[in-house]
């Protein structure tokens, strides 16, 4: 037996709410990945193409229903930085160019909102976390003045596993 997982993070498609003949409530939330790389000469993000000069864009969808339709419908909307996971199913298909083309269809998904802190575009160094003048104050060091990585712990570090 095995079992695939997939997960995707992303900008939420306008989510699309209907009704199956039965009566029962559905949503279909879609969420599209273009990887993107930092071009360090051109000190700007471009988008990665395929072997054609194509962007690269991979789309996922999932349905909800009932009452988690109603709850997604209340959280969700075009924009909405979200993470689906559940098991992938290829969905093969062509496109209104007239092009074969591939997304991916997430079963018994999960969905979760995002919270993203605010980047800095280029970013600066090789840490995406921004540089110290950014931090809040909770992510300053420590006041106690301690140094040497201790900061304040005094106690010991051994070998033996904790259970």
């Amino acid at each position: 037996m095995s079992k695939a997982n997939f997960s995707i993070e992303g900008f939420a498609a306008e989510p699309k709410p209907r009704v199956s003949q039965s009566g029962k409530r559905m949503i279909d939330v879609s969420v599209a990945h273009s990887p993107r790389r930092f071009n360090r000469q051109s000190n700007q993000w471009e988008d990665v193409t395929d072997k054609d000069g194509q962007k690269i864009t991979t789309w996922a969808r999932a349905t909800f229903f009932d009452e988690k339709a109603d709850a997604v419908q209340a959280l969700v909307g075009k924009g909405t930085l979200v993470r689906l996971e559940g098991e992938p199913r290829l969905n093969v298909y062509t496109n209104n160019q007239g092009q074969a083309a591939a997304s991916i269809d997430v079963q018994f998904a999960d969905i979760s909102l995002v919270v993203q802190a605010a980047r800095q575009d280029p970013p600066q160094g090789g840490f995406s976390g921004g540089s110290p003048q950014g931090q809040t104050e909770w992510a300053q060091p420590p006041a106690n003045g301690a140094q040497n990585g201790g900061q304040g712990f005094s106690g010991s570090f051994d070998d033996e596993q904790p259970f």
